[in-house]
């Protein structure tokens, strides 16, 4: 098992550190939740369509 991380488990990461910041801000602010995870699904998008239109995975 190697201990560097690949692209696709640095995705899943910035994914959910996204997610997990919007929620963070819905409760810290006046941001409602549903606010709040709409503006945090964008960046979260960005992460998706980068993995699978910029850097898609590969079989090797």
């Amino acid at each position: 098992m190697t201990d560097s991380l690949s692209t696709a488990d640095l995705v899943l990461a910035s994914i959910a550190i996204t997610m997990a910041l919007a929620a963070f801000g819905a409760v810290a602010t006046s941001l409602s939740v549903a606010v709040a995870m709409a503006a945090g699904s964008i960046p979260a998008t960005g992460s998706i369509g980068y993995a699978l239109f910029y850097n898609p995975p590969t079989d090797a």
